[in-house]
């Protein structure tokens, strides 16, 4: 099957990738997890700056999600994944997130897919995660992800078993319902979990991927810190985060991983620019436009 409904044929794979499927079949056996320290204090002054001038007020968790975006919509080869064991790239840039109504032992949790245009600038971006915040904590309020597990929960076992068989196959060949990708929540270009909006401290701990849907990054943000540290021999203050990732290897090469790393520190040095619109990369090659790249190449 070479059709998707959710996502576009990659053919232009090396051919070493090319068999990644094969040997690493599962997620979970393709992990790859590197931890960075990032320097958000150019972030927290631009937030600062923002509010005097604009009077617009972005959380720390915006502009970092705005800029990972970003980085996926500049560098696609990160909004790819392995499904039937071939590559695909995803139509539409999306992420996901988990809301606590409130910070109590008991307080439900619910998850968030939200979708993006690729073009989206800050403020955009920022009012789609507040609003999902803001109607996740509003009492009363109702959650499309919740009610739909909730509905299925009422079936019994093994019926529930043949569903999710059923849905697992569909989503396999590329045929799952669009109300069940954005349902789940892991059909997302990837997951972002915010430990530190729960004082989580001491790092940020890494997050396995999920078998089900197709989901290839996770990430999750630590605590923002103060750093002191000395620089050419002057005692220097820095806000810094550390985050997790957790990266399905078979995606893409550890060189454009880590050029991508690079990518998003610089957009967190210089956030004024996403409040500009980005140039988008070419789209990938279609099968007859790799022929003829191949063609031309021998």
């Amino acid at each position: 099957m070479s059709r998707r409904n959710d996502a576009t044929r990659i053919y232009d794979i090396p051919p070493y990738k090319q068999i990644f499927p094969y040997l690493m079949r599962r997620r979970a056996e393709s992990l790859v997890y590197q931890n960075m320290v990032l320097d958000l204090s150019r972030t927290v002054a631009f937030i600062k700056q923002q509010k005097q001038e604009s009077g617009r007020s972005y959380r720390v968790f915006e502009v970092f999600l705005a800029a990972i975006l970003r980085t996926i919509v500049l560098r696609p080869e990160l909004n790819r994944f392995v499904a039937n064991y071939q590559y695909w790239q995803r139509n539409e840039l999306s992420l996901n997130f988990v809301v606590k109504e409130s910070y109590s032992d008991d307080a439900p949790e619910h998850s968030m897919p939200l979708l993006f245009e690729p073009t989206m600038i800050l403020p955009e971006i920022a009012d789609i995660i507040t609003a999902a915040i803001d109607g996740q904590r509003t009492p009363a309020s109702s959650n499309f992800t919740d009610e739909a597990i909730c509905f299925f929960l009422r079936f019994p076992k093994p019926v529930i078993r043949s569903i999710v068989a059923l849905a697992r196959l569909l989503d396999r060949h590329g045929k799952a319902p669009k109300a069940l990708r954005d349902a789940d929540g892991l059909h997302t270009s990837l997951f972002v979990s915010n430990l530190g909006s729960i004082g989580l401290g001491g790092g940020s701990p890494h997050h396995h991927l999920y078998e089900w849907g197709t989901t290839s990054i996770f990430v999750t943000m630590g605590l923002l810190k103060r750093q002191r540290t000395i620089v050419e021999g002057m005692r220097v203050s820095r806000d810094v985060m550390e985050v997790g990732f957790t990266v399905d290897e078979r995606i893409t090469d550890g060189f454009y991983f880590t050029q991508s790393i690079k990518l998003l520190q610089h957009l967190l040095n210089n956030p004024e620019e996403l409040l500009e619109r980005p140039n988008l990369p070419p789209p990938p090659l279609t099968k007859a436009e790799y022929k003829r790249k191949l063609a031309a190449s021998r």
